[in-house]
């Protein structure tokens, strides 16, 4: 009887033993499985570990693609500066202040049409001004370039001004969006000129 309590007793240590080795085993791929998952967190773009998209300033041209239209368009900012009127426009046609730190911001631009296709531009586009560190921004006043109202062909070009009324000492540095909220956001730099 003895011997038979020894040899239950040995079988129950011995199916132990083999149990904590299965235990200690799925224990280590557990274990392995949360640090291949904890890696691949890790490896996941956070946004500062994002590509840098890259920023533009005035003299610059950028290739932008529609993300509405899908066709591509070339801008360069030729200047931003703050004005009173523009095209023989005063502020007040579109705002009524009696603040006289707004202005018009202004930044003249070159549209290219690189597409196949003929549009008008401002049907066909999005341009946002804010301060560099904001998020959104204010929509140009399409009436001072009405010239981006007319049918663009392709290769052709138009210059004229994007406008917004702005604080003069609201940014030291502007910016420019082009299609905002797309993966196609294309950012412009702009010193402001009155600092």
């Amino acid at each position: 009887m003895k011997k038979l309590l020894l040899i239950l007793f040995a079988g129950l240590l011995l199916l132990a033993a083999c149990g904590g080795e299965d235990d200690a085993a799925e224990t280590a791929e557990t274990n392995e499985e949360e640090n291949n998952e904890s890696n691949a967190e890790n490896e996941t773009d956070t946004p500062e570990q994002e590509e840098k998209k890259e920023v533009y300033t005035i003299g610059d041209t950028a290739v932008i693609t529609s993300d509405l239209y899908e066709f591509d368009y070339e801008v360069t900012v030729n200047d931003f500066y703050f004005a009173e009127e523009v095209n023989g426009k005063p502020m007040e046609d579109i705002m009524s202040t009696s603040d006289d730190d707004y202005k018009l911001a202004v930044a003249d631009v070159t549209f290219k049409n690189i597409s196949d296709e003929a549009y008008v531009p401002h049907q066909m586009y999005s341009a946002n001004l804010s301060a560099i560190d904001e998020d959104g921004g204010e929509i140009s006043y399409n009436e001072f370039f009405p010239e981006a109202d007319e049918e663009l062909a392709p290769g052709e070009e138009v210059q004229g001004p994007l406008v917004y009324v702005e604080r003069v000492d609201y940014a030291d540095t502007f910016l420019l969006k082009f299609e905002f909220m797309s993966d196609e956001e294309t950012h412009f730099e702009l010193p402001n000129p009155e600092q």
